[in-house]
């Protein structure tokens, strides 16, 4: 494994992540970057060595937790990479993926998404305790769309 893996890339999604989330913190008080991306980047690591998707678990609340845009990803990473993110970030309506349409390279790109979602959901899960009823089951609505897209 990890013959695919652009460390390049990763390195300076690990950097921009840690930046952008700098001064975050989780609802315990830690620091959110530490708490919560790099358990997300963990747990991808150990089951793909892709480019995309690791960088994408890193960058992946860049956009709904930061002033970072879908252009400034798209430029300063990849395309894909930008995509992946703006695919598992909720949209100003509450949806994710609304602007996109099924195509072959649509179907490449949500099979990284949900790898991505997925260990985003994991990581959240160990913090449900601190939830809320209602947030929790939002939560858990919005996971069985994920696994049933």
């Amino acid at each position: 494994m990890m013959k695919n893996l652009d460390r390049g890339l990763v390195d300076k999604a690990l950097e921009f992540a840690s930046e952008r989330h700098k001064g975050q913190l989780d609802d315990y008080g830690r620091p959110y970057f530490f708490a919560h991306v790099v358990q997300v980047y963990g747990t991808l690591i150990d089951v793909s060595d892709d480019t995309e998707v690791l960088c994408a678990g890193l960058l992946h609340d860049t956009l709904e937790d930061t002033d970072t845009s879908y252009e400034e990803l798209k430029r300063i990473f990849t395309p894909n990479i930008a995509e992946i993110v703006r695919m598992v970030t909720h949209s100003e309506e509450g949806k994710y993926f609304p602007h996109l349409k099924p195509t072959d390279e649509y179907n490449v790109l949500f099979h990284k998404a949900v790898l991505v979602k997925f260990a985003d959901r994991l990581s959240n899960l160990s913090r449900m305790e601190s939830w809320t009823d209602e947030k929790r089951s939002e939560y858990i609505n919005s996971s069985v769309f994920w696994a049933t897209e």
